[in-house]
């Protein structure tokens, strides 16, 4: 007979493992919109942004979750309230691995940094969303 744990995990199968990287982002969503308000706000430069981004989100996408603390969240928290946070934290990684400062290093695809702050300030915007 099977344990409530093992028929829930069984129950949310792919759907767990999904939400596993939107919750990885969730547990630091406060520091990620202080480093991007801080940039933003030119109190750090697109180094230090650059450098401190990429350390949260690799310390991030490196921890691991309890079954047990997935289902805690998955029977407390609305699911819609995290859902998808990961692709934003993706987006703008992505967006400052394409940024490029020097205009004569730039290749088509590569942005500026008036760019990257658009795409900065959009990411901001959606994350402060998941605050509500």
């Amino acid at each position: 007979m099977m344990n409530n744990f093992e028929e829930r995990r069984r129950e949310l199968g792919l759907e767990c493992a999904i939400l596993i990287a939107d919750f990885h982002y969730l547990i630091n969503l406060n520091s990620y919109i202080k480093l991007i308000e801080n940039f933003l706000g030119h109190k750090i430069d697109i180094e230090e942004f650059d450098e401190t981004f990429c350390e949260m989100r690799d310390l991030d996408c490196a921890r691991e979750c309890k079954w047990e603390e997935m289902l805690y969240i998955i029977d407390n928290l609305e699911l819609k309230q995290f859902q998808g946070l990961s692709s934003v934290i993706s987006k703008l990684f992505t967006d400052l691995d394409v940024f490029e400062p020097n205009s004569l290093l730039r290749e088509d695809y590569e942005i500026d940094e008036e760019e990257l702050r658009i795409f900065v300030a959009e990411a901001l915007s959606k994350l402060r969303n998941y605050c509500d």
